[in-house]
């Protein structure tokens, strides 16, 4: 099994907070799966004065 990710946009009033994102890695770590926890600017908003954030929680079995 592969990499799997789940990704959140900081946009709009539906959005995971830090706390939701923590909770789910929680989860996901006492099922046994291994997870990072990422941040990146969105393609395209690179130049503006604030840019967009996508926030990821990655996850794969553990070996």
């Amino acid at each position: 099994m592969g990499t799997n990710i789940i990704r959140s946009l900081r946009k709009g009033s539906v959005q995971w907070n830090e706390e939701d994102r923590l909770q789910l890695v929680s989860i996901l770590a006492k099922a046994g799966y291994a997870v990072k926890i990422g941040r990146r600017i969105v393609r395209g908003t690179e130049d503006k004065a604030k840019p967009q954030f996508e926030y990821t929680v990655e996850y794969w079995e553990a070996e």
